[in-house]
């Protein structure tokens, strides 16, 4: 019965949406409750979630190390966007994670676009190392205890080749922990890969970390 109303309530938002994009007034474009998240959001979710891979790179150009990148959704039950555990490591020590996150993916201010929502785990995130292997994964953990990463999240759009594109804006994302300034990501999501080019400047633009010659592209290797 619930899950027979949220579909309800999913149609006439969207026949709402529709209405207004084909002009009543001024209205060209509805504001889409992130409480339900609509095809895009689902879309994007879904391609992200899976193993991950950069080895083909990583043999063919030593600038890049080899990455191994596992998405898992969470939270299946909440309905405030769709929830990700992302967990990455260098291949030779998968089990000792040095980046580990959860994105909130849901509706943007428009209906082209998806919000990709970045947060820190309290604590020492090392305990949830290996979460993306459970069933359930972080599920001792609850999202009001998440650390919002302010300037950090990316606005997706989809191209003209059906990827979904997006990227952080100069001086708004501040640097996790190695001095710099601000970092700065870029992202580029198909089904089948995601490229991924994250940096760190300092107070004078000049690039302190990360890949100077591109993004890193991950294979998807399985879901």
């Amino acid at each position: 019965m619930i899950k027979t109303a949220h579909c309800i309530r999913q149609i006439c938002l969207t026949s709402v949406a529709l209405l207004l994009s084909q002009g009543c007034g001024t209205e060209t474009s509805a504001k889409i409750d992130p409480a339900l998240p609509s095809m895009n959001s689902r879309e994007v979710g879904t391609a992200m979630a899976g193993n991950y891979s950069n080895e083909t790179q990583a043999k063919s150009d030593g600038k890049f190390e080899s990455i191994v990148l596992h998405i898992r959704p969470i939270w299946v039950d909440r309905l405030d966007g769709l929830w990700l555990y992302v967990e990455q490591s260098l291949a030779t020590t998968p089990d000792k994670p040095y980046r580990q996150r959860v994105y909130q993916i849901v509706d943007g201010n428009d209906a082209d676009s998806v919000e990709n929502r970045i947060y820190e785990i309290p604590g020492d995130p090392s305990q949830y190392a290996g979460a993306w292997k459970k069933d359930k994964p972080l599920n001792s953990l609850t999202a009001e205890l998440l650390l919002p990463r302010a300037g950090c999240n990316l606005t997706l759009r989809r191209n003209a080749s059906d990827a979904w594109i997006g990227s952080t804006e100069p001086n708004q994302c501040a640097a996790s922990s190695d001095g710099s300034s601000y970092s700065m990501s870029s992202v580029t999501l198909t089904q089948q890969e995601i490229q991924s080019w994250d940096r760190s400047y300092d107070s004078k633009g000049t690039q302190v970390t990360g890949s100077t010659s591109g993004p890193y592209v991950f294979v998807k290797t399985s879901r």
